[in-house]
């Protein structure tokens, strides 16, 4: 900030050391990214400052305690933020701009937190950055519109937002293809297409961290490209259907990223395949998905027509395999979609399915499912890979997967016993007994696996000293109230 607040980070300071260091490391990125060719654009979330800046400046720049950019002192403050970002590093290619989640865990001298409110707001924060970074500077905005349930999801709140502003060559919204987070259970996102401002859709190849994040089969590419299998028949879309509107120019696909933690492993394998479909989808949006995974299998993995016609089978099964056998839409459940996210078993809370009287249809759902499992694993052993690190891992990480929801039926169960225990019939010690033998089977396998494969994804977690984001308590509370009970 010196060009706009000299002396505002003093010479020496802790903060303005770390951002210098800070400066440095991103400058040999930059120069890396030149030399290969790829332009960058760096996700800004604003409105983060260093702490001196808003001991100086935070008073003015607050309305009720919160940051907001209705306050010239928050427009200047951005303005100087965006000058010195170019000036500092003229090869950006432009800015990501984020405002719905701002964390701060990894910049121990910043503060700061979201200055848009309504989409009042987001009319005059677009606008200014359009000015300064399209116009002044002829590099792209990319102007996300994800929040909690606000423009990102509401075409009202959307089109108030956006529809008076000017459209601009560099200028565009980037919208995720869900109608809320990357979750199976949502519609297509109302907003895509609206208004007249460019955009490009938002696909996570790690799909919110929910569903293994590529650690075991999970195809999701088909789902993205003509909408997925638990979707209603009718209204079932894709970015398919956006082929036609002008306004709509590609996909972002994040490859890495989304959540939080693991599962972790060395081979890409699946994340490979999605983002491979659906990128060709991209570049060649007039063929069928079901071409472009035939020239995958066939081109890039080497498979013979017996084997493609396997792997197709073994692919398209993941997709219901993976969906039902940690979600269901046959009752309500409470954070359905959040309690396996990252590498976390989470207790889930089926009293309101028991109440509904609906528990015995989604336990069998969770128990039925296991059959899918049992024949991807079989057509895994099948399929003939020309390359023999990744016939390996297609099998191990699918009996993994087979593990993994094997155990996630398990825990159903075991959490639809004590919903059945809150409506008054107790769990015995002798059940609790058979409960927690067939877990703790279950579990030394799926250790035995990763023991026994270097290739094998880490394993979940049920216990966890830090932090998991999600609002339900670890499955190993659930375990340990089942160890006691076995005791009695």
């Amino acid at each position: 900030y010196d060009a706009y607040a000299p002396g505002v980070l003093p010479q020496q300071s802790e903060e303005r050391i770390w951002i210098e260091r800070k400066a440095a490391e991103f400058r040999k990125y930059l120069a890396q990214a030149k030399r290969a060719g790829i332009a960058v654009y760096p996700h800004i979330d604003m409105l983060v400052v260093p702490k001196s800046v808003m001991a100086k400046y935070g008073d003015e720049m607050k309305s009720h305690g919160n940051l907001t950019v209705v306050k010239p002192r928050t427009q200047e403050v951005i303005r100087a933020q965006v000058d010195e970002l170019f000036t500092r590093y003229p090869d950006l290619g432009g800015l990501v701009i984020r405002f719905g989640e701002t964390y701060l865990h990894d910049t121990p001298h910043h503060v700061g937190g979201k200055p848009v409110h309504n989409p009042g707001d987001h009319n005059l924060l677009i606008n200014l950055l359009r000015e300064e970074v399209c116009v002044k500077r002829g590099k792209k905005l990319i102007y996300r519109t994800w929040d909690f349930g606000q423009l990102h999801t509401q075409a009202k709140l959307f089109r108030a937002a956006f529809d008076s502003v000017e459209p601009h060559p560099n200028l565009y919204l980037s919208i995720k293809h869900t109608n809320y987070d990357f979750c199976r259970d949502k519609p297509f996102n109302v907003t895509i297409g609206l208004g007249r401002l460019q955009q490009i859709v938002e696909v996570s190849c790690n799909q919110g961290g929910l569903y293994g994040k590529n650690a075991h089969p999970y195809y999701f590419a088909k789902g993205v490209i003509d909408g997925f299998n638990d979707m209603p028949e009718k209204g079932r879309r894709g970015v398919r259907s956006l082929l036609g509107d002008e306004k709509v120019r590609g996909l972002w696909l994040w490859t890495w990223g989304d959540g939080w933690k693991g599962p972790y492993f060395d081979n890409e394998f699946w994340m490979k395949l999605n983002e491979s479909v659906l990128r060709a989808f991209t570049l060649h949006p007039e063929k069928s998905e079901e071409e472009i995974f035939a020239a995958y299998a066939k081109g890039t993995l080497g498979l013979g027509a017996a084997d493609v016609a396997r792997f197709r089978r073994l692919c398209l099964l993941s997709e219901d395999a993976v969906f039902y056998g940690q979600h269901t839409q046959l009752a309500s459940v409470p954070n359905v979609e959040w309690w396996c996210r990252d590498h976390f078993f989470c207790e889930v809370d089926l009293f309101p399915a028991y109440k509904a009287g609906k528990l015995e249809a989604v336990l069998a759902e969770k128990r039925e499912n296991l059959a899918r499992w049992a024949e991807l694993e079989r057509l895994s052993r099948a399929i003939r890979f020309a390359n023999a690190e990744d016939a390996h891992f297609v099998r191990v990480s699918t009996t993994y997967g087979r593990m993994k929801y094997g155990i996630a039926e398990l825990i159903w169960r075991i959490c639809g016993r004590f919903a059945e225990a809150r409506g008054g019939k107790p769990v015995t010690p002798a059940e609790a007994k058979a409960f927690v033998a067939e877990f703790d089977a279950k579990w030394k396998e799926w250790e035995k696996l990763k023991a026994d494969n270097p290739d094998c994804p880490t394993l979940y977690q049920i216990r966890c000293s830090v932090q998991h984001y999600v609002s339900a308590p670890l499955f190993g509370e659930t375990l340990d109230r089942l160890r006691k009970l076995a005791e009695e």
